[in-house]
């Protein structure tokens, strides 16, 4: 009845917290915030064709804010828990408001995740009909004979602090997050379409807002 997203998530941030050499009982008593990307709910569309084979734990099991709620529930923390679904940028959102979180001093540790499993045609179907897919099976990012996208299935778990805090308790640091930030297409041609112009004005007010020089770019997804 639980939707694996809930149960893969959950291990993913275990690893992420072994991998920070942190345990559940070291967070236990600090303001930790959880912040999951998710707008998948296919596996719940299994069960609604067949009401009858629901169970008492569909809906828990089913729901896009438990996903967050399970991790703060087995891990015994209770600041902000949050499922953001934004769709495909769900994930970065997610990263988003967790670091504004941190600057702001309403947590200490944030845990940071996201995570899609595709269980169902249905969502494969309305996507071809509506020419989103990519009818070769292939993304041509950037390139201007892009046809269409192709989905795929991932999960992500991260562990954020302060920077002056990790040092403070000697964590096992990997990367520094310098700027980040979130805006809108607006309006535009379709609603499901981006606007360029509204991704470079963000893109510039994050390396201007975060001081970061364009020159010492080196990766770009």
């Amino acid at each position: 009845a639980m939707d694996p997203q809930q149960r893969w998530v959950l291990q993913l941030v275990w690893r992420a917290l072994e991998d920070a050499n942190l345990t559940s009982e070291d967070i236990r008593d600090e303001r930790v915030g959880v912040y999951v990307g998710a707008s998948n709910i296919e596996y719940g569309n299994l069960v609604v064709g067949d009401p009858a084979s629901a169970s008492p734990y569909f809906m828990t099991g089913n729901t896009l804010s438990v996903i967050s709620n399970r991790i703060s529930h087995v891990l015994g923390v209770r600041g902000p828990s949050m499922t953001v679904d934004t769709a495909c940028s769900s994930g970065m959102v997610a990263l988003d408001l967790a670091v504004r979180a941190l600057e702001a001093g309403h947590v200490d540790t944030a845990i940071v995740g996201s995570i899609s499993i595709l269980a169902h045609p249905l969502s494969f179907v309305g996507f071809a009909q509506a020419r989103m897919l990519s009818p070769e099976g292939l993304c041509r990012a950037y390139g201007a004979n892009g046809e269409g996208y192709v989905r795929s299935e991932g999960g992500v778990a991260i562990i954020l602090r302060r920077s002056d805090y990790s040092a403070a308790q000697g964590d096992r640091s990997h990367a520094r997050i310098v700027a980040a930030g979130v805006n809108s297409a607006g309006r535009t041609n379709g609603i499901s379409l981006p606007s360029r112009e509204a991704q470079a004005d963000l893109l510039r007010s994050i390396y201007q807002g975060g001081g970061i020089d364009l020159s010492r770019l080196a990766f770009i997804e």
